[in-house]
């Protein structure tokens, strides 16, 4: 015990040492995103993650700032400024960057004074106005309203996109010269994210694919197997390469309901499937060391076992941001997709990430309908899908990609190494511990009836409904036990008296 307090107390040494002073940007991250809010009930809200995600993509790891945090920038190599809000950086953050070697991006209405001299900007604001965004290649989604912007009308350097502003007129959607680049806006889900790209691409040169993959997330193994089949064989009949974020199991594994997911996602891959894992849903922020890693080798092992190859992971954002998801949940895969988050809960957050050799953008299906045909996107892209509730929406969605450019995905070189297996793709062809994997698409669960397979899947839900039942009835029994024992006491304790 006073061991612990020891160590407590010298923890919180440190701690009190480190706050105490400017943080330091290291030399060895790529990218320093400094930024002045979240935007939280703002039209930006959300910009922050996109741009994280964004950058995964471009291969770039990040570390970030807010402006009050005092970094020391002066080892940065790669900075971009994020200004949510209206008022601009401060006269010493302006002559820090002014010194400052660095590639700067600078996004926000208010530019520093060195930027606008360097990129000779001239601006005019324009408000309650209806813009849309294009990018490089011609990429334009809807309309959207915006209640001020600042629109671009003259600079020096070169330009990057389009900004129609209808009868406010058109502009560029961002500018770059040497070492810097600035755009007066960006948000989540609008084009405005891939002509962001477009000007990143340019400031920290950058080179990337342009390739359009379909993903499918929220398969596990209490899905409809029936519906998951439908899905695969509509896709396969039409062409579609997709890939399947397939939820992984790590107990139970001997219960015919894993088996059976694990022959259902046999079959998907079989069906032009691509197989990435996702991670374990995150119930509470605790995860000793060591078990998130084991249970990741176990769950890859289970699929090895049963001739899957799953080829990366998928997670959401901010396990890239935790000292424990992303360097024990990312460690096997070079290829990951990072998707926006729904439900946050960390073991210990921690301002830098990682960065997958291939990693997709992952782009709403909905939001993907809205933008231009025919068009390249600067980046990679993944268009995600939710499981499909019903045959009308498989239907849909396959209708919807017959004639888009999509492309198989094991067509990338993915790797994935554990202690107990490697998987690996190269050329469109799967390896499991250097065997070739046999794309077999016979069935032998199917031939069960539907009722059967729905009781064996739901097994391992039964499993845990027979634990909480059990000690629900101990739980009452204890409260019965005790009250009695409270009135037993009771009694006694009013019998002593009255004599």
């Amino acid at each position: 015990m006073r061991k612990k307090i020891v160590i407590s107390i010298l923890l919180a040494f440190v701690f009190f040492i480190v706050n105490e002073h400017p943080v330091t940007a290291k030399a060895d991250n790529d990218v320093v995103v400094f930024y002045d809010s979240l935007a939280k009930g703002t039209d930006n809200e959300g910009n922050m993650d996109s741009l994280l995600r964004m950058l995964n993509t471009l291969g770039k790891r990040v570390t970030t700032y807010s402006w009050e945090e005092k970094p020391d920038l002066s080892q940065a190599s790669e900075i971009i400024v994020l200004q949510n809000k209206k008022d601009g950086l401060t006269k010493e953050w302006a002559e820090k960057l002014t010194e400052n070697k660095a590639k700067i991006a600078y996004i926000g209405s208010n530019p520093p004074a060195f930027l606008v001299n360097q990129l000779q900007l001239k601006t005019k604001a324009i408000t309650d106005s209806s813009i849309t965004i294009q990018t490089e290649a011609g990429l334009a989604g809807k309309p959207q309203l915006v209640n001020e912007i600042e629109l671009i009308t003259s600079y020096k350097g070169e330009g990057f996109g389009k900004i129609d502003a209808a009868e406010n007129g058109e502009a560029v959607y961002g500018v770059r010269e040497g070492n810097y680049a600035y755009t007066p806006i960006f948000q989540a889900h609008n084009t405005s994210e891939f002509a962001l790209m477009d000007l990143l691409k340019a400031v920290f040169e950058i080179k990337a694919s342009s390739n359009q993959y379909v993903l499918i997330t929220d398969i596990n193994p209490f899905v409809d197997f029936d519906l998951l089949k439908k899905t695969a064989d509509t896709f396969y009949e039409q062409g579609i390469p997709f890939i399947v974020s397939a939820g992984p199991i790590f107990y139970n594994q001997d219960f015919q309901a894993a088996k059976n997911y694990a022959e259902i996602i046999r079959y998907v891959q079989a069906k032009n499937g691509t197989i990435m894992m996702n991670v374990p849903a995150v119930t509470y922020g605790d995860s000793p060391a060591g078990e998130l890693e084991g249970i990741v080798q176990k769950s890859l092992h289970f699929f090895a076992e049963n001739d899957v190859a799953a080829l990366g992971v998928t997670a959401e954002l901010y396990w890239n941001f935790d000292k424990v998801y992303g360097l024990e949940g990312f460690a096997p895969f070079n290829t990951g997709i990072l998707l926006p988050n729904q439900k946050i809960i960390h073991t210990t957050k921690k301002n830098n990430g990682s960065a997958f050799e291939i990693s997709p953008y992952s782009v709403a299906s909905d939001f993907y309908m809205t933008m231009t045909d025919g068009k390249d996107f600067p980046v990679d892209i993944a268009v995600t899908y939710s499981f499909f509730k019903n045959e009308k929406e498989i239907k849909a969605a396959a209708d919807e990609l017959a004639n888009k450019n999509i492309s198989d995905f094991r067509f990338k070189d993915h790797g994935v190494k554990t202690n107990q297996d490697t998987l690996e793709s190269t050329a469109g062809s799967l390896y499991i511990n250097n065997q070739s994997v046999t794309l077999d698409g016979d069935l032998k669960y199917i031939k069960t009836t539907k009722n059967k397979m729905q009781k064996q899947a739901g097994s391992l839900e039964g499993f845990f409904g027979y634990q909480n039942t059990f000690f629900t009835i101990v739980i009452v029994l204890s409260l019965g036990i005790i009250g009695i024992l409270f009135v037993f006491g009771y009694r006694l304790y009013m019998k002593k008296y009255m004599k």
